[in-house]
């Protein structure tokens, strides 16, 4: 039940502040009073301990990125889900498994990117347990900078949204790869001088998940999803392979690269035409006809920049022949926008 308990709530931080003024004033008063040495020490050291854990709990909330005392818990003590082996995700689960679905990691082996092995975090639902024969969509879930792919499993809360899926009978494998080094490394997902990141989702990341789970294994079948920069990487991805994806889903990305380096040290001396074939603001008005892809676009409204660049690509898009969607709703650059994007993105993508 603690585990459950928010930590991003306007009472939760009330109280939180109520705490660190008592510890302060309780520090003065010791201070006064005379107290022993150590004890005026242990209190001035409690209070100024609260006050950072107020300060950083502020900062939590507003970007919501560890909502519950579950998810500062596995941050902290750095707690993963169960490793899966590759190809041998059982159908043989327990109850709960089958009512609630599974979280667990995948290791991806290196299969020519020059990436490395990787670890991708992984949410098979309920249905995957009870239907034995059946095959399942798979979105794939791309992770901001700085960031990694856990990020999805507690500030996007995308095992919940899994679960709200399944109950409406829209089942979905969702895995979030690891598309950076660590969780400050910036690759844009793109095939840079540095880091070949395209590559490893295409030929490491993808088939490692078609070899171990029950997928459809086709592009109807896949979805390309992301928050942040990782919605740059599922619209830039997505556009550049419409061969293996037909749905595409963009929070509040950008529509160009934007890493902190420059371009020049993102994609080496021929930076201009490497840079323009991964711009889609660049070239989604002269996109070659392909294969129908459906494209959901959405950001909040006091996310300005972003939601101009989604405004303007939008109608580049619509007129390539593209089916796009533009939603708004309220709020910034953060998990209070991408969870409900997330779940209304999904529900849309995978309706009949």
């Amino acid at each position: 039940m603690l585990a459950g308990l928010t930590v991003v709530s306007t009472r939760f931080l009330l109280v939180l502040a109520f705490i660190t003024t008592a510890a302060w004033i309780s520090t003065l008063r010791r201070r006064r009073r005379r107290a022993s040495h150590w004890r005026r020490i242990t209190s001035a050291v409690a209070a100024a301990l609260l006050t950072l854990v107020l300060v950083a709990d502020g900062f939590n909330s507003y970007y919501s990125y560890l909502p519950n005392v579950s998810d500062v818990v596995d941050e902290v003590v750095h707690r993963p889900p169960p490793q899966l082996e590759m190809g041998r995700a059982t159908t043989k689960a327990p109850v709960p498994t089958q009512v609630r679905g599974q979280l667990a990691t995948l290791v991806i082996p290196d299969d020519g990117s020059g990436f490395g092995k990787t670890r991708a975090w992984v949410w098979l639902p309920p249905q995957y347990f009870s239907q034995p024969m059946a095959r399942f969509p798979v979105v794939y879930l791309f992770h901001g900078s700085p960031g990694m792919q856990k990020d999805w499993f507690h500030g996007g809360a995308a095992d919940v949204t899994g679960r709200f899926l399944a109950r409406q009978d829209l089942p979905v494998i969702e895995v979030a790869p690891q598309m950076s080094r660590n969780w400050l490394d910036d690759p844009e997902c793109v095939d840079g001088i540095h880091e070949r990141v395209e590559t490893h989702l295409v030929r490491d990341v993808i088939p490692a998940v078609d070899r171990s789970f029950r997928t459809i294994k086709a592009r109807s079948g896949r979805i390309f999803g992301g928050m942040s920069a990782g919605g740059y990487c599922a619209l830039n991805l997505g556009l550049r392979h419409r061969e293996l994806t037909a749905t595409i889903l963009d929070l509040s990305g950008f529509t160009a690269p934007t890493h902190a380096g420059g371009l020049k040290t993102l994609f080496g001396r021929n930076e201009s035409a490497l840079a323009a074939s991964n711009t889609p603001a660049s070239y989604a008005s002269s996109l070659e006809a392909g294969p129908q892809t459906r494209i959901w676009l959405d950001c909040g409204t006091v996310d300005r920049t972003v939601l101009h660049q989604m405004q303007s690509i939008a109608s580049l898009l619509r007129a390539a022949g593209l089916t796009v969607q533009l939603h708004t709703r309220p709020g910034d650059h953060t998990y209070s926008v991408w969870r409900p994007a997330l779940r209304e993105s999904l529900h849309w993508a995978l309706r009949p």
